[in-house]
């Protein structure tokens, strides 16, 4: 397969979603339920994921493989996952909080500055531009990161020698020059799947309300009703998941090809 458009990337996603649904929402279900488990429930979820993006990849790369032998492989490195996981959201977090607060200090001495009688119209707008432009930085500075920090499990679902934290160095290569391909592809997926949320939200809400009559009128009713509530938010979540597995297992094999040509080993 040669290296593919933003347009081939979402198709090729979405047609490996469709066509591999049921197994995928099966895995992503049970993966959510082992959430309710404490610690290892959030291994076991971690390690589900990775399944569902190397069995997506194995599909792209026209090497289909069983959920048994994806397990065999994934299950071993099931910490690695949630440790990996964990490094992100703590990368993420130290990004985050030094820049907030600096922005925060920044915007405090803008609308001091601009609150003066003596600063003058210009200076007002100036001061207003430059908030607007530190909100923007912000935002497209986390966009950038997340973008950078994307494909972190799939390495380690599919590469021999990955673990917790080179599968992070890894996807911060791979995506080397390609963050914008990755932000219009992230943005198209979620632009497919906004009708679905949107969907889910409204059934969600009339759940809540029929939940909240019953539990006005029978107690034991109302506890069915937060059980089936519970049962269909973790089903609406492992509806979406697979499709956002399946475009990163996509990304991530696109980006193998541009940057290690066609000769690459995919069985690793």
């Amino acid at each position: 397969m040669k290296p593919l458009s933003v347009g081939n990337v979402v198709s090729t996603g979405l047609r490996i979603y469709r066509d591999n649904f049921k197994k995928y929402f099966t895995l992503a279900f049970f993966g959510y339920l082992w959430i309710l488990v404490p610690i290892y429930g959030l291994a076991k979820f971690s390690a589900m994921t990775g399944i569902i993006s190397r069995l997506a990849f194995k599909e792209v790369a026209e090497q289909p493989e069983t959920v048994r032998d994806a397990q065999r492989y994934v299950n071993p490195r099931m910490w690695s996952f949630l440790i990996a996981g964990i490094l992100v959201g703590l990368i993420l977090f130290g990004a985050i909080i030094p820049y907030s607060l600096i922005m925060v200090i920044a915007l405090g001495i803008a609308g001091a500055l601009s609150n003066r009688s003596s600063f003058g119209v210009l200076g007002t707008v100036v001061i207003s531009l430059v908030s607007v432009a530190a909100i923007l930085l912000f935002i497209f500075g986390i966009i950038w990161l997340f973008s950078k920090l994307f494909l972190v499990e799939l390495p380690l679902a599919i590469e021999e020698n990955a673990n917790a934290t080179n599968t992070i160095k890894r996807s911060w290569q791979l995506t080397k020059g390609a963050v914008g391909r990755i932000q219009i592809i992230v943005f198209l997926v979620f632009l497919i799947s906004l009708p679905i949320g949107i969907a889910i939200n409204i059934l969600s809400v009339v759940l809540q309300l029929i939940i909240g009559t019953a539990l006005e009128n029978n107690s034991a009713l109302a506890g069915i009703g937060y059980l089936l509530y519970i049962v269909f938010v973790l089903g609406a979540s492992a509806f979406i998941l697979p499709l956002w597995q399946s475009v990163k297992a996509v990304i991530y094999y696109d980006l193998r090809v541009r940057r290690e040509g066609m000769g690459i080993d995919l069985r690793k």
